[in-house]
């Protein structure tokens, strides 16, 4: 599981579909559906290509063969249903906020990352403008009115 998401190993599900060519089968899938990790294998730590459960799909869509309905069966029936499986807690999006340089930007927790609207991050990367003096209304006010 990563991001409480199943990611199975490309060489064990091309062998368990009779295509054991892992790059062959990875290579069809698009970017988003595939990513590269370091695994500690029986041979040691080894870059492995990982497959999201929608990349299983598009594979299983693409390979056909007769065993490969009851392999969809078990991945979807027992596998995947053990691997969320009631103990894990369901993490729902939560908003929280930033204050930034005397401002508050909107920022959204979700799967342990900080989420940050695009409208905003023009606002975390200006500069600090100078703020006015806080011991009275008159001094902003003042201060507001006076040209630099």
């Amino acid at each position: 599981m990563l991001e409480n998401q199943p990611w199975f190993a490309a060489s064990d599900l091309g062998g368990l579909m009779g295509c054991p060519a892992e790059h062959f089968t990875v290579h069809r899938l698009d970017a988003d559906l595939k990513r590269r990790e370091r695994l500690q294998t029986h041979n040691g730590e080894q870059d492995t290509w990982l497959v999201c459960e929608a990349g299983f799909f598009n594979l299983l869509s693409r390979y056909r063969h007769p065993e490969n309905r009851s392999l969809r069966q078990w991945i979807t029936g027992e596998v995947i249903p053990a691997l969320r499986g009631p103990t894990l807690p369901v993490q729902h999006p939560r908003r929280s906020l930033l204050r930034w340089e005397s401002r508050d930007i909107a920022l959204l927790e979700w799967n342990d990352q900080l989420w940050v609207r695009y409208s905003d991050v023009p606002q975390l990367l200006q500069p600090k403008t100078a703020t006015a003096p806080r011991s009275g209304w008159w001094r902003s006010l003042r201060w507001r009115l006076t040209p630099p």
